[in-house]
């Protein structure tokens, strides 16, 4: 029979217990700071993780994973089936494949593929899994990690906003980097819709003057009347309607850069007041006698070319001199045709922003687009694609569901250069080998995006079975 505890034991062993709860009180703490710190890391570092029971089905997502992919853990029920249903469909069948063959071949798997949010936005995400297997060499469990590399991606395509990775682009982004540093006078050249205005502003932007204003005018829109005092600005009482002292775009610009737009409009009179502000830094406001000192940067642009037009006589020579310090040239699309997939990708990853939603666009018509020569450049291509994504009523784009002009181009394969030295088998085991990823496939042929999705158009059974990612 044991003994009773004497009162001086039981306050003993009552002292020990609290002891160790109030340890085990401490532990638990630290736990619930390192998960806290831990999911810290992960939100910062756009991560997070999952793991999938194969046995049961259970999926378990961290908080993270729910904040990429837009959804709430409360409602939402995390199962294998219902994460392939986020994936992009065009990307399912790549994913779903990387996933089993890792698990029948006892191997990881680190992929890049995308996914399509419930409001149609577009993220990419970059996935590593691992498999753990039993003592009889089945497997139980896979965990992996989901991180959202969507900045990344777009980055690596893009400069300061501008999508391009053909070698013109590339050439003139390096331009860009170059004279934005340096507060001299640029003049940009190029046709309608080559996006001018961005360059100005990416100029601007990676310069010293970012944090200032960029005020920008177009030349060609005001009469010559109203363009001096837009540009000088005007004091009360200078013209009939002139009710009270108003800023021009100089003053307003101060500090900053003044993007003068279609400047071959300018009238020889404005033009020779212009010439004044950039030789001798000073201006006037229209009916006034106060010289004003002007702190700006200028970059103009034409759809003209300007020299031309100074050799016609239409355009001061001196004027040409001082605004063509460094003269730009922006390539037409139709010269930067493997840039074409990469715009059309953004504009419909940008879709839901405008009510629209899309479940891609197929290789028939992407080449249909490649083709065509777009006299109205980037601005058409964008026109383009809102009216496909109208048509198509959020389906797959068709060449059918394409603008008229467009519907009437034939894609015609070439004779000659690296389109003739594709084939149906190259092409597919291509694709094959990158995961149904077209940019490498390309890269791995020798040709461009571009061609590559000319010989897919005329050539279907080469990309039968394989992923369509546009990556």
């Amino acid at each position: 029979m044991a003994e009773k505890m004497t009162y001086k034991e039981l306050a003993q062993k009552v002292k020990t217990l609290e002891k160790k709860l109030a340890e085990l009180e401490q532990d638990k703490e630290a736990i619930l700071e390192r998960k806290a710190r831990f999911k810290e890391v992960e939100h910062l570092a756009n991560l997070g993780h999952w793991e999938l029971d194969l046995v049961t089905n259970s999926l378990y997502w961290s908080d993270e994973i729910y904040r990429i992919f837009d959804l709430d853990p409360e409602r939402f029920g995390a199962t294998y089936e219902s994460f392939l249903e986020i994936v992009h469909p065009d990307d399912r069948k790549f994913v779903h494949k990387a996933f089993s063959e890792s698990i029948k071949n006892k191997t990881d798997y680190d992929i890049i593929h995308r996914l399509q949010l419930k409001d149609g936005r577009i993220k990419y995400v970059h996935e590593k899994c691992q498999t753990i297997y039993d003592t009889d060499g089945k497997p139980s469990r896979s965990l992996g990690t989901v991180q959202d590399i969507t900045r990344q991606k777009q980055e690596s395509h893009s400069f300061s906003g501008i999508i391009g990775r053909d070698a013109k682009m590339l050439e003139l982004f390096q331009t860009v980097r170059q004279v934005a540093d340096v507060n001299i006078p640029v003049l940009l050249q190029g046709e309608s819709g080559t996006g001018k205005e961005l360059i100005a502003r990416a100029i601007h932007n990676e310069g010293p003057r970012s944090d200032k204003p960029f005020v920008p005018v177009n030349c060609g829109a005001l009469p010559e009347g109203l363009l001096e005092s837009e540009l000088f600005g005007h004091v009360k009482g200078a013209f009939t309607g002139a009710m009270r002292n108003r800023k021009g775009r100089f003053e307003m610009a101060h500090g900053g850069t003044l993007f003068l737009d279609e400047v071959a409009d300018l009238s020889k009179m404005v033009q020779a007041k212009l010439l004044r502000v950039l030789q001798e830094g000073t201006f006037e406001q229209v009916g006034s006698e106060k010289t004003l000192l002007s702190d700006v940067r200028i970059i103009s642009a034409a759809n003209r070319v300007l020299k031309s037009e100074m050799e016609k006589g239409r355009f001061r020579d001196d004027l040409y001199y001082r605004l063509s310090v460094v003269p730009i040239h922006l390539p037409p699309l139709r010269e930067r045709k493997n840039d074409i997939p990469l715009l059309v990708e953004n504009f419909l990853e940008k879709a839901p922003i405008e009510g629209l939603r899309t479940e891609g666009i197929s290789n028939s018509a992407l080449a249909v687009m490649v083709d065509y020569p777009w006299p109205g450049n980037v601005r058409e291509l964008q026109s383009a694609i809102r009216y496909s994504l109208i048509k198509s009523k959020g389906r797959i784009i068709q060449p059918e569901h394409l603008p008229i002009e467009l519907k009437e181009m034939k894609v015609k394969p070439s004779s000659r250069g690296p389109f003739r030295k594709l084939d149906a088998k190259g092409v597919k085991d291509a694709l094959i080998r990158s995961g149904g990823n077209k940019a490498k496939a390309a890269r791995s042929l020798g040709v461009g995006r571009a061609t590559l999705y000319r010989f897919l158009a005329t050539s279907p059974d080469a990309s039968s079975n394989t992923s369509e990612s546009e990556r």
